[in-house]
């Protein structure tokens, strides 16, 4: 669908901004002139209808005065009072007709007739020399209401013998003695009435017309209406017509034949009738229709001068705003391609951010079981070095008890090379005895038998000296192994001694490597819990700055987003200046600026 430009939209803009100012004043001028026009018609309609129903109200007051005065007659009075004692057809009634016909004679074509009427209504006496006499009137309102003391007005007809337009008025006769003796009639020709609604014209197609107290048409312009015609039935006159036979004042619109119509009426009270002018709608208001005709052309007027005006002021506007649309629409392709760019960056920094997170996740495990474990080595650590300091107390315990053996074995040392010695003497004093033993016995047989005893106790000494000797030599040898086996172990003492103090040495070495080994498991678990509440905060730092790449990666999809938004509504901005369809924003503006 092919779009309007810029151009068009502010012509179309300033022709509404100024029709519908136009229009507004316009309408407001026409509409205060239509109701003026109308107030003024419908007030014109009313007060012609109040005064052509003044002057009608008069003109009945007047014939009812008139009858009223005829009514007073003594003449009259003297006929009637006579048919209302019995006399009938008495002189007085004959002097009544001559008196009345003269009254019609002077009254010219005013009336038709007048006549007295009896308590029983029958006529006694007429204006027509007697033509009437006998004529039974009972029946006739107007001739009821004058018995019963009014001045009373009878309907509208059409006289029979003249075929006028006549209407009769009622007056009651009034004896000397006060008393009602009979009616006086009067028949009136009011074509005159019809003659003046004739002459009242309101314009061109404004007239005026009557209507009795039933709603029968007395009186208008055409006469075959009259008496013809009853308002209150007809089509269109329904209305105002209802509102005149009640005796109402006022205005009313309607359509009569198709015409529309405005209707100003008036009672008319001393008859019960009601008087109209009416006049149609389009004449009276044909002022306000020159007036539309003329602001309509004064309009039109201002209207192409107001098209020409913007034309120029938009055709002044739309093209710089056409060439910044363009020079929008690039900017926001730009931006376009950079939040783009910028969306893929923090994409990837927000990728890169998350495994770093997850690696310093896992190193922070790790670091935890490092921590775990050196603490544990430090606990260790310490356990040992209590345990070596036991072991340099046991150790140094065991030395002491090794320097103590040591020296009881060469005690024992010295004391078996004492016996071996005393071993020694004993068999060297073993080895005498033996040598004084074979002496004796050498004696001993020289002596014979004197020496006999001798002899055997020289041979037991003897004995018991080489028993000794051989006790001697075998004590000799289990000392000399004794001393062997002493010096072994001394030996082996002096070494177990000197691998003790190695040991103690190695056992201080080891002590003294524990407690280093503790302090460096107790600075090492510090530092690896430092290096954990760091890896921790970077890990926190890492966090935010996955969010952050997160958010900067969200932030530029949502710049990108706005962008590719901003370079639609600059194309539509673009497109709105130069009109057309979609596919062809902007291009004709670029040609313009490269041209």
């Amino acid at each position: 669908m092919k779009k309007r430009s810029l151009r068009f939209k502010m012509v179309l803009g300033g022709i509404i901004a100024v029709l519908v100012p136009l229009l507004v004043v316009g309408g407001i001028s026409i509409y205060k002139a239509l109701n003026a026009l109308e107030e003024v018609s419908q007030s014109q309609s009313k007060e012609v209808a109040k005064s052509l129903a003044h002057v009608a109200n008069l003109a009945v007051q007047e014939e009812m005065k008139i009858t009223s005065q005829v009514a007073q007659n003594s003449l009259i009075v003297d006929a009637a009072t006579e048919d209302a004692g019995g006399v009938k057809n008495s002189p007085q009634a004959d002097r009544a007709t001559t008196e009345l016909t003269s009254i019609v004679q002077r009254s010219g074509h005013d009336y038709e007739a007048f006549f007295v009427a009896g308590m029983d209504g029958k006529v006694i006496a007429d204006g027509q020399s007697g033509k009437n006499k006998g004529l039974d009137l009972s029946g006739r309102d107007y001739i009821k209401e004058a018995k019963s003391g009014k001045v009373s007005v009878g309907t509208v007809t059409k006289s029979k013998g003249s075929g006028n337009i006549v209407l009769t008025f009622g007056a009651p006769i009034y004896s000397k003695s006060k008393q009602i003796v009979g009616v006086v009639g009067s028949v009136m020709n009011i074509s005159f009435l019809s003659d003046k609604i004739a002459e009242t014209k309101l314009g061109k197609t404004g007239y005026a017309f009557v209507l009795d107290k039933s709603g029968i048409m007395i009186a208008h312009p055409n006469k075959e209406l009259i008496l013809a015609l009853n308002a209150t039935q007809e089509e269109g006159m329904k209305g105002f017509a209802t509102r005149m036979v009640a005796g109402e004042a006022g205005v009313d619109p309607y359509v009569f034949k198709g015409v529309k119509k405005l209707a100003g009426f008036a009672p008319v009270p001393a008859s019960g009738w009601s008087i109209c002018v009416t006049q149609d709608y389009k004449e009276f208001m044909a002022p306000a229709y020159n007036l539309i005709w003329i602001i309509v052309m004064i309009g039109s007027m201002f209207l192409a001068v107001a098209i020409v005006g913007v034309s120029f002021f938009a055709r002044g506007i739309a093209l710089p705003i056409g060439q910044v649309g363009n020079d929008l629409n690039d900017a926001s392709e730009q931006v376009a391609a950079a939040s783009s760019q910028v969306a893929s960056a923090s994409q990837s920094l927000a990728e890169g951010a998350s495994e770093q997170a997850s690696a310093l996740e896992e190193t922070s495990s790790s670091l935890e079981e490092m921590t775990s474990m050196t603490k544990r080595n430090a606990d260790n650590a310490a356990e040992a070095k209590s345990l070596m300091a036991e072991a340099r107390q046991i150790v140094e315990k065991v030395d002491t008890q090794m320097k103590n053996m040591v020296s009881a074995i060469s005690d024992v040392t010295k004391s078996s090379e004492e016996t071996g010695k005393i071993i020694k003497t004993i068999d060297e004093i073993a080895f005498q005895t033996n040598l004084l033993a074979l002496n004796a016995a050498v004696e001993a047989a020289r002596a014979g038998e004197a020496g006999a005893g001798f002899a055997v106790v020289a041979e037991e000494v003897r004995n018991l000296a080489m028993r000794a000797a051989d006790a001697a030599k075998n004590t000799s040898s289990l000392i000399e192994n004794t001393i062997v086996t002493v010096n072994n172990s001394n030996e082996l003492t002096q070494q177990t001694q000197s691998a003790f103090n190695e040991n103690r040495d190695i056992t201080q070495k080891v002590g003294q490597l524990v407690d280093e080994i503790a302090a460096a498991s107790q600075e090492q678990a510090q530092g690896i819990d430092q290096i954990g509440k760091a890896v921790a905060e970077m890990d926190k730092v890492v966090q935010q700055t996955a969010a952050n790449a997160e958010e900067s990666a969200s932030a530029a999809e949502e710049m990108n987003a706005q962008a590719m938004a901003m370079k639609k509504n600059v194309g539509q901005l673009v497109t709105i200046v130069d009109g057309g369809s979609d596919a062809g924003i902007g291009q004709d503006y670029r040609l313009g600026r490269r041209s």
